[in-house]
């Protein structure tokens, strides 16, 4: 199973940010209903290995520009079923069994949600077009690689194994609106990418939101506790999203207390009520079900602070 990492830098200069590698639900071969009964059958079987942290650092209040202090964290790597990754004190870090579930509390709840959130919030309070690597912590390994080349952060999945590694930078957000514009390169099928958020440490673990769009034109919601996934909403096809490969995405996603938004070129895909976190840091993912060196090139990541 895929080692969540985390990478904590040297103590006055450093600001805490994660990144993370997991197992994922695989793309379906028939139908959405026999694609989540099998997806939730084969994470039954995958464990998901934790990792501790040695202490949190507060990291720097937002700046006017994208080149902000160059973060630091904890990494660790390992292969499924073999964790490698020790706690602070060297004792090997303890293990968990992933599950896909549907969260209580969970609910669809039509309101007054505003159209394209991007027209009517000004200027956004962070945005990073990666003219620097300032604002993550960029790394490879044995799965994925997050790098910045030519203004653009390029996100890639190895192999097509259904893990999901992720990236998070340092800012933490209550009630916020962020975005990010992306296109994959080759890909088909449940490859896939996305934003994460709200991503907070626990007692297991980092515990965040991934909502996720596929290169076949599907988007979902997920909810990964720091042990097991659960899905909030499962693979659902939009006219609304551009699917194949060269297909740029504007994915938003407006969070305002329980409520949660998923937006797609700044239209309304869906929205629920949800209470798992209230807030936490914000960050990118990648993963593969169908290709090889599945790549994804963000060109933008941009958030609003609602507060």
């Amino acid at each position: 199973m895929r080692t969540i990492c985390l990478f904590l830098g040297i103590a006055t200069l450093a600001v805490f940010l994660g990144a993370c590698s997991l197992p994922a639900p695989g793309a379906p071969t028939t139908s959405p209903q026999e694609a989540a009964a099998a997806y939730t059958a084969a994470a039954q079987t995958i464990m998901a290995q934790l990792t501790q942290v040695a202490q949190t650092l507060t990291p720097p209040p937002p700046q006017e520009t994208s080149a902000l202090p160059t973060p630091g964290g904890i990494t660790s790597s390992g292969t499924p079923g073999t964790p490698t990754a020790t706690q602070p004190d060297g004792s090997p870090t303890p293990t968990a069994t992933a599950t896909s579930t549907i969260l209580p509390g969970a609910s669809p709840t039509p309101t007054d949600t505003p159209g394209d959130p991007k027209l009517t919030l000004g200027e956004p309070d962070f945005s990073d077009t990666f003219r620097t690597s300032a604002n993550w912590p960029l790394y490879t390994d044995d799965h994925v690689s997050f790098e910045i080349g030519n203004r653009r952060l390029v996100m890639t999945a190895f192999d097509p194994d259904g893990w999901d590694g992720w990236m998070l930078s340092w800012p933490a957000q209550q009630d916020f609106y962020l975005e990010m514009i992306a296109e994959p390169r080759q890909c088909s099928g449940l490859d896939r990418y996305g934003l994460v958020a709200r991503a907070v440490k626990t007692s297991k673990g980092y515990a965040n939101y991934l909502f996720g769009v596929s290169c076949d034109g599907r988007y979902s919601l997920r909810y990964w506790d720091g042990e097991k996934f659960a899905t909030l909403i499962d693979w659902t096809e939009s006219e609304h999203l551009r699917a194949g490969p060269e297909a740029v995405n504007r994915l938003g996603l407006y969070a305002d207390g329980e409520r949660l938004a998923l937006y797609g070129n700044g239209k309304l895909l869906q929205e629920l009520e949800d209470a798992s976190s209230e807030e936490g840091k914000f960050g990118v993912f990648v993963g593969s079900d169908e290709t090889e060196d599945f790549s994804v090139r963000v060109e933008e990541i941009a958030a609003w602070d609602l507060d």
